[in-house]
């Protein structure tokens, strides 16, 4: 049986530690929506720009051009280097798989297509909030 000297101490350490693990909550909580989202679009950059800046409607409908112009050649050089990037990827890949044994590789080919298909998704929702 505990006594009330015990109790109080367990009371007192069992509040310290429920304070530290709602603290630390409450600030991750904050922290992570208080962040505001990075503009994404042209309308999106052309709208801050034009609340920092205070743009007339002329140069904002330019700087949305421009931004939409970036943004179209940034995608080509992107489609451009993709094979690139597959190949060094698919080199990496295969320098590991030559690592690993049979039960290891089997393993390792259902993370890559788990990796894979994450990646699809993730490009695909980009291509949809454009």
């Amino acid at each position: 049986m505990l006594t009330s000297k015990r109790k109080a101490h367990l009371i007192v350490v069992t509040t310290f530690v429920l304070g530290i693990a709602v603290g630390a909550s409450g600030q991750y909580l904050l922290s992570y929506r208080l962040t505001p989202p990075a503009a994404s679009t042209p309308v999106d950059v052309a709208d801050e720009l034009t609340r920092v800046l205070t743009l007339d409607q002329p140069q904002r409908s330019q700087v949305i051009q421009i931004l939409g112009d970036c943004q179209k050649q940034s995608q080509e050089l992107r489609e451009q280097n993709r094979p690139q990037f597959q190949a060094i990827r698919e080199n990496a890949r295969n320098r590991i798989r030559a690592l690993l044994s049979p039960g290891q590789t089997a393993l390792f080919n259902q993370w890559i297509k788990d990796l894979d298909a994450k990646r699809e998704k993730r490009e695909e929702r980009k291509q949809t909030n454009k």
